[in-house]
């Protein structure tokens, strides 16, 4: 069920469709660069992604292979690391545990290369202390009070999201930019934060143990079942 990354491979729709990274400017034929951009990077960099089907698809390269990188506030990317530009997973999967399925195994055929981290970009999808209830004291306004009070992670994601599409000019998701408590819950760290876009970063090999393969497979069985 999980890939190595092929131009001919299925994968998820918008990953196929999508050359934020790969791309410094917009391109006519999206999907066919794609396909090419996949080809060259093969070539020259080896295994660059891993896909489960159409639902899910991550991707990952040298720093040269992303000139996209420079859109982004927080780069560049440090000398000595890949970078994992994307991660893609329909809203039917989301959420149960194909992110770390695609990003652990991303992380272990990365430490077989020559880099000393991987880094990624990600934005904000939750408030800043991370817990389950979020508060936000308002002494003016009882109205802002009894709102921030009783709201959720899920709200401040949603408006963390709407935040990074108007910075970025596109939603997140078309471009598999990550959200930072996804990527924190593969290991890494924010090196150079942003209101939007930080830069993360995870030094190799990482400090905590990696999924094995039985464990990969039992988790993409059950997300797709």
């Amino acid at each position: 069920m999980l890939v190595p990354l092929t131009p001919d491979s299925e994968m998820h729709p918008q990953a196929a469709n999508s050359m934020y990274w790969e791309c410094a400017h917009e391109v006519d034929d999206p999907r066919f660069e794609k396909e090419a951009w996949i080809s060259s990077t093969l070539l020259s960099f080896g295994p660059c992604g891993f896909s489960i089907g159409s639902d899910a698809t991550t991707i990952f390269c040298a720093a040269a292979d992303a000139p996209g990188i420079s859109k982004m506030p927080t780069g560049p990317v440090g000398s000595d690391a890949a970078i994992i530009t994307s991660l893609f997973v329909t809203s039917q999967r989301a959420g149960r545990g194909l992110e770390a399925v695609l990003l652990d195994t991303a992380i272990m055929d990365l430490m077989e290369r020559d880099f000393e981290a991987v880094e990624a970009f990600g934005y904000h999808d939750v408030g800043e202390n991370g817990d389950d209830e979020i508060y936000y004291d308002s002494s003016d306004d009882s109205g802002f009070d009894d709102l921030f009070n009783s709201a959720s992670k899920g709200f401040f994601a949603d408006v963390n999201y709407e935040i990074a599409r108007h910075f970025l000019g596109t939603r997140p998701d078309n471009i598999g930019l990550i959200p930072v408590s996804v990527l924190q819950a593969a290991g890494f760290e924010v090196i150079k934060d942003h209101p939007v876009t930080p830069r993360l970063r995870l030094e190799l090999p990482p400090a905590h143990d990696l999924l094995s393969a039985a464990a990969v497979e039992d988790l993409v069985a059950k997300a797709l079942a």
